[in-house]
This record gives structure tokens, C-alpha cells and sequence, in this order.
């Protein structure tokens, strides 16, 4: 937007707040505020003005109006936001998806290397490789190009199949390679395994348009090879959609069921949302994994099941967002998302953590501390308990209480390693790469065969050779001391590399102490399932709270 003169900025400011007005539906209530709200918009105006006249630096009209659109929703709550167009575009494409080839890539030196593809997309199929580096898109080099670049360039693309020359990662021969471009949904399971003969396991990453009917196939493949007991990994699942959000609940409980009641600043806007199906699943006996990182839809299918006592929950108190946001586009193509309503889980339990004394930062950082919280001990002060129908506390506030409060300690790495396998040289990346492709003992690896996959001392000296030809600042001391967490991530890069994500999650186990116990509470599920309510005795008037 071009600077305009000072003379025609205040009427246009009132202009413009009248036609926003009119285009995003905003109720006429706010002209009750009459003369009062058309002089602030003045001084508003003015203050625009003054600011384009004498601030020290130059400012489009376009970027003072959206930083105070900024600032009047930061006196809100933390999740009320405003998205400029190309904000709410990358935003929504995390739901609805987009069109593109479907490859998973990552900056490697100057260029984009391929790490894997989204299953069934047209990457996938064509004669694209995991390895592969990508030297042009079409005619265009890609040299030196950030990855938004890269992403802008196929998707944005006018035509419908994308050229991609290629060095192949096996014979660094170029070669072309035409794949056709597609609707692309983002997945919302990134992974289904058996664990053992008996024990499947699901990694629930998001909630879309798309998750109910992936679950659903997911669930069927691992009923098919002998399922009997269900982990549910919804570890740093941020969220999504309400509505996905019934759905996966709704595979887990009896019909009727309440899974979460609304309540907005009108009585009138009460809602309940409840279980429609008899499912198959209601009687799998079923683990849930929560962290942090495990916010919104995801904590609401978890206090769902909690306070049915229809899952064992694992890990660490989830992240605590217990507000609806509901969205206001406008012609522009941005996008307000607006906090409409609280959800509550069956017993009226509110999960939303308190941000009253804290800023937006403050907010996010908090949600990540590690303090344990248990139902009657001083760590849940303040926050009220509940009894489940079985017996079980509960609480309210902050987020989703575990049954089972365990974290993952033995996950992490040291300062200077996390350091080293973050270099933006990707070192772990391209020394495992290069060994899938070209160590004969890596071959016909299987994802279950990929946790015996042995880094040898040879591996690790190749491989600290690597770092001092570099220059990377790591003494022979400091890598040795690091020694076997090295070897476990070069492993866990190679797993993938060979295997997919299926050989690293494999590999993952060995120190995923949360999935580990995870998978020894499968009693602990049964007998839940044992004890509950005789079918039909719930008609929506004897929910639990």
C-alpha cells in the first residue's frame, strides 16, 4: 500500500474501518459507542498520520493499521489472532493442504536434498529418490534458495507437471524427472506400527479434514495384524479442528456419550458435542500419550477419555488450551481468529491454563515447565479436583493431568551435541545418507531390524574426520564424551534413510522412556475397560459432571 497524503488519511481511515465493518459482518451493536467511537477513530487516524510525517523511519499506511489490529488483539487472549492473507494461507494449508508433488526436503550445503515423500502422493511414485538432490525446478536453479522459496516454487507453479533435474544420490548422474502435480493433504496419522504381536501403535500429529477416515484405515490395518491393545502418541499434536476432534473420541466411546460441552458470554451459547457411533474400537483397551506440546483438539479427545476412564493417560501435563477460536475472513483474504467460547471436558472440567498475569511469550514458555502436578498434593494448588466414575482424580486448570506423569530425560542430548546435529551443514544428515546409500551392510534392512543396526568405532572416526575437515569447533574429547549419543543419532538419521519413518520411530523406542511405559500398562487399559458403565446407561442426562 502507498503512502497517502496527509490530507486524505483520516477520512479514508473511517472509510475503510466502515467498509471492513460491512464486508466481515460485524455486528452493529459497536455504533452504540455513536460520536465517541468516530473521534477515537480520528485520533487514530491522527496518530497514523503523525506517524508517517515525523517517525524516524518509513512506514506504510498497510503496515501501522495491522500492527494496531496487532496490539488491540494482544489485550485479548493468547490464541485471538489476526493472519494477514499470506499468514492465513500457509496456516490453513496445515488443514485443508495444497497442490503440490508431495517431497519432504532439506537444505543441504546449497541445495535441496531429498529426505522422503508424503505416502500415496505423485512424488512417491515417480522415480524420485531419498537422497536425490534437487538442481532445478523447472528451468529455475536452486541454488542458494531458502526453503520458502523452494516450497513457493512448486506449489505456485502454472503448470500442472514440475521438471526436476536432479543429481541421483547413488551415481550423482543428472537426471530430469517430470511428476504431476496434485492435491496434497497434510497427514494427519505420521505413523502406524505393531510394536509387538498384539500391541499397535498410532502417532496422531494433527486434527483436519482428514483424520477421522485416515485413522479409521490405520486402526483396520492394525486390527488386521492382530492389535489388541492401542497406544495413542499425541505428543506435540497442537491441535486442528473441533469437529476432527469428536470424531476421533467418537471411535473410542459408546453412542451418546458426552465428549465436550461450549459455553460462550451468552447463556444461548451453550453446546455439547457427543459420541453418534457404535464403534468397533470402544472396548480396544487404549493408552494415550500427551507432553507439552500436546494442545486444543488433542486435549480434548484426552480429557474426554480421562473422565470416561476409557484410557490410561502417559507422559507430562499438556500444554492447557482450553479456548475455541472461531474464523472471520475478510475479502482481502486475511483472517481473524477469535476466541468465541471455553470448551470443558465431560465432567466440567475447563483446561485452559491461566495467562491473566503473563504476556504472550511468557504464556508459551510456561506451558513447558516441568513441574509435576498431582491431584490433592501442594504442585496443584489452586486447581480444583474431580472424582471420574471409577474413583479417579482429575483436575481442573492447566492443562491435562497424566495418570502416569513420566518424562523423557533420557531422550535428550548435551548442549554441544544438539548444537553439532542442528549445524545448518547437516552433517548427521549427509554422513547417513551417504552410508544408506553406499554400505552393503545397510541393505535389505527392515524398520524391526533397524534398532540392531550397529554404528561401528570406523563409523564414528569416518565420521569425526568429517567435523575437523570442516572446522567445526568439537575437540576429540568433547566427541568422545558424546560418543554414544552420536552414534544413536547417526543411527536413528540412517534408520530413516533406509527405512522411512518407520525405521526411526524402531530406533526412537530405545529411548523413548514414555512410550516404553507406555506399552507395559496395557492391564492398567484393560482393566479400565472391564469396569465400565453397562452399555446404555447413559441417556445425556446422567453425564458424569
Amino acid at each position: 500500500m502507498k503512502r497517502l497524503r496527509p490530507a486524505l488519511l483520516i477520512p479514508f481511515i473511517i472509510l475503510l474501518f466502515s467498509l471492513v465493518i460491512a464486508s466481515a459482518s460485524v455486528p452493529r451493536g459497536m455504533f452504540k459507542y455513536g460520536k465517541s467511537f468516530y473521534e477515537k477513530m480520528q485520533i487514530f487516524a491522527a496518530i497514523i498520520e503523525t506517524l508517517q510525517k515525523n517517525y524516524v523511519d518509513e512506514r506504510t499506511t498497510e503496515e501501522l493499521i495491522e500492527g494496531a489490529i496487532t496490539g488491540m488483539l494482544s489485550k485479548l487472549d493468547p490464541h485471538t489472532n489476526y493472519l494477514p492473507p499470506d499468514n492465513y494461507k500457509n496456516w490453513n494449508q496445515t488443514f485443508e493442504g495444497y497442490t503440490g508433488v508431495g517431497i519432504l526436503f532439506d537444505i543441504v550445503g546449497s541445495r535441496p536434498v531429498i529426505t522422503g515423500f508424503v505416502e500415496g502422493g505423485p512424488a512417491a511414485r515417480s522415480n524420485l529418490k531419498v537422497g536425490d538432490i534437487i538442481i532445478k525446478i523447472d528451468h529455475a536453479t536452486t541454488r542458494n534458495l531458502a526453503p520458502q522459496e523452494i516450497a513457493r516454487k512448486i506449489i505456485n507453479s502454472p503448470f500442472s507437471d514440475i521438471n526436476f533435474t536432479i543429481l541421483t544420490s547413488k551415481t550423482k548422474k543428472k537426471k530430469r524427472v517430470k511428476v504431476k502435480r496434485t492435491h496434497i493433504d497434510y497427514e494427519s496419522v505420521t505413523g502406524a506400527f505393531m510394536l509387538n504381536s498384539t500391541t499397535g501403535y498410532i502417532m496422531l500429529e494433527r486434527f483436519s479434514g482428514t483424520t477421522a477416515l485416515e485413522l479409521d484405515k490405520h486402526l483396520d490395518q492394525l486390527l488386521e495384524k492382530g492389535m489388541r491393545f492401542l497406544i495413542l502418541d499425541m505428543r506435540d499434536n497442537g491441535g486442528g479442528y473441533l469437529s476432527a476432534a469428536v470424531e476421533v473420541a467418537d471411535r473410542f466411546l459408546p453412542r451418546n456419550r458426552l465428549i465436550l460441552y461450549t459455553q460462550g458470554r451468552s447463556a444461548d451459547s451453550y453446546q455439547e458435542y457427543r459420541s453418534s457411533l457404535s464403534s468397533k474400537y470402544e472396548d480396544l483397551p487404549l493408552v494415550i500419550l500427551i507432553n507439552h506440546g500436546t494442545a486444543s483438539a488433542a486435549e480434548i479427545v484426552a480429557g474426554a477419555m480421562q473422565d470416561w476412564d476409557r484410557a490410561v493417560v502417559i507422559g507430562m501435563t499438556s500444554f492447557g488450551k482450553g479456548l475455541v477460536q472461531s474464523q472471520f475472513r475478510f475479502r482481502d483474504g486475511s483472517a481473524l481468529l477469535l476466541t468465541t467460547a471455553r470448551y470443558y471436558t465431560p465432567l466440567g472440567r475447563l483446561i485452559q491454563r491461566d495467562y491473566s498475569s503473563l504476556n504472550k511469550d511468557e504464556y508459551y514458555r510456561d506451558a513447558y515447565k516441568k513441574i509435576p502436578a498431582w491431584p490433592g498434593d501442594g504442585s496443584a494448588s489452586g486447581r480444583k479436583t474431580f472424582k471420574t466414575l471409577q474413583g479417579r482424580s482429575v483436575l481442573e486448570g492447566g492443562g491435562i493431568t497424566p495418570d502416569i506423569q513420566i518424562n523423557n530425560d533420557s531422550a535428550e542430548v548435551s548442549e554441544e551435541l544438539r548444537a553439532l546435529y542442528l549445524d545448518e551443514r547437516h552433517f548427521f544428515y549427509q554422513f547417513s545418507m551417504q552410508l544408506a546409500t553406499t554400505g552393503p551392510e545397510f541393505k535389505k534392512i527392515t524398520p524391526e531390524q533397524c534398532p540392531h543396526i550397529l554404528i561401528s568405532k570406523r563409523h564414528l572416526n569416518e565420521f569425526f574426520s568429517i567435523l575437523r575437515t570442516a572446522f567445526y569447533p568439537m575437540s576429540k574429547n568433547v566427541f568422545d564424551a558424546n560418543q554414544e549419543d552420536i552414534a544413536f543419532l547417526i543411527q536413528r538419521d540412517l534408520a530413516y534413510f533406509i527405512a522411512g519413518n518407520a525405521g526411526r520411530f524402531h530406533v526412537n523406542f530405545l529411548r523413548d522412556n514414555q512410550l516404553q511405559v507406555a506399552s507395559r500398562n496395557r492391564k492398567a487399559a484393560e482393566k479400565l475397560i472391564s469396569s465400565q458403565p453397562v452399555a446404555g446407561l447413559f441417556d445425556g442426562e446422567n453425564d458424569p459432571k
